[in-house]
């Protein structure tokens, strides 16, 4: 496969280059209009190639969530986000009853066992249920307990050790032991918490490493307390953003994050089964969720999940022009291939990397076509079964 006529995100530049994949890998970065010739060949005059979308918290799409249990919920979520330019992703299953954990646990490791059309599903982001109630989020606060390591053991064991991250506020009883027998096996992410500094500072010398949903359910950063974002600025190797949406963050503190997380940060969607659904009102598990173009609600006013793609967070960061580009395209690509230990396969566009590729409108940033493996997952401009 030749990919000629594109702007290229490389390490080093950002430039126009001609692309040659063959099996699967990039093969060959050419110069710009190198005349090399191949009977597939995609045009992308007018767009921009950049690695292939890596999203590290994904809920759900198109009516289905991750807690759903089949297979069909799996297909639906990794076909929509392919055609959103995301290659790879972590499902991250909330907090439920540990009937409903067990079944999906179990289910998502079986779905991980083959390769599947779509994005492709890397391991398991555990959001909850050690959470703290007093800043769940749209958390079922029932669902909610102490740390415990046999439970996330089981879980573990059901999903074949899928279990990448896992979601602890720091400040409940139990979760410093927790951390400390567990931060060696998985990613401690500290998230859904009232901790003060210090409480957060010790967390991650007992092992967490990650800030998971910076600045979302969590004390402000304040010039007498810093809290749990201060103590994520001075000790967290990495940091999830949620981007939903212009409305619940400001493009001054956007920058701050980029800026402050240098290299450590990484936007994600967190984009629930309200994802693609149309306006209306939605029936829930006992709530009324109100969707709109850009939000997920419940009747109180409460988010009920991001709605928005990777793809349209980025391009919405890009527009608001509050971040270098550079930037922007690193926190979803560069930098969450790091965090997930793939970045020798993915995460950039070098010779002998995996093909994965989204390709972009070079002035709005709509996603044009996908490449994965190096098979064209998704072209705007044809249809594929």
């Amino acid at each position: 496969m030749l990919i000629i006529n594109g702007k290229l995100l490389l390490p080093t530049e950002f430039n126009y280059h001609d692309l040659r994949i063959e099996n699967g890998r990039i093969a060959e970065i050419l110069p710009f209009r190198s005349g090399y010739q191949d009977e597939d060949t995609y045009d992308a005059r007018g767009s921009i190639v950049i690695p292939g979308l890596i999203d590290m918290e994904v809920h759900g799409a198109c009516g289905y969530d991750m807690s759903d249990a089949c297979e069909e919920a799996y297909g639906a979520i990794s076909d929509y986000l392919i055609r959103h330019g995301v290659t790879t992703y972590v499902g991250a299953i909330d907090s439920f009853s540990e009937d409903i954990l067990e079944e999906a646990y179990a289910a998502a490791g079986e779905w991980m066992k083959e390769d599947h059309p779509g994005a492709r599903m890397i391991g398991l982001n555990m959001r909850g249920p050690f959470l703290n109630p007093e800043a769940a989020g749209h958390h079922d606060k029932e669902a909610l307990r102490k740390p415990d390591q046999a439970l996330f053991e089981k879980l573990q064991a059901l999903s074949g050790g899928r279990i990448i991250a896992v979601n602890v506020s720091p400040e409940l009883e139990g979760a410093g032991t927790f951390i400390r027998n567990l931060g060696k096996q998985v990613h401690i992410l500290l998230s859904n918490t009232t901790a003060d500094y210090d409480t957060a500072r010790m967390a991650y010398a007992f092992g967490a490493d990650w800030c998971g949903g910076v600045l979302y359910d969590m004390p402000p950063l304040t010039a007498k307390e810093p809290g749990p974002v201060g103590a994520a600025m001075d000790i967290a190797r990495n940091v999830t953003l949620r981007y939903e949406n212009a409305r619940v963050i400001h493009p001054a503190m956007l920058r701050l994050m980029y800026k402050e997380f240098l290299n450590r940060l990484c936007l994600v969607s967190a984009m629930s089964a309200f994802t693609d659904l149309k306006p209306g009102r939605y029936e829930i598990e006992g709530h009324t969720v109100t969707k709109k173009a850009a939000t997920a609600l419940y009747e109180d006013g409460t988010d009920a999940g991001g709605v928005l793609a990777l793809d349209s967070c980025l391009q919405d960061v890009l527009g608001m022009g509050a971040v270098p580009e550079d930037l922007a395209y690193r926190s979803v690509t560069s930098t969450p291939a790091r965090m997930l230990g793939i970045f020798d396969e993915v995460g950039s566009i070098e010779v002998g990397k995996r093909a994965d590729l989204a390709i972009l409108d070079l002035h709005g940033y709509g996603v044009q076509a996908t490449v994965r493996n190096g098979v064209m997952m998704y072209d705007e401009r044809k249809n594929f079964d």
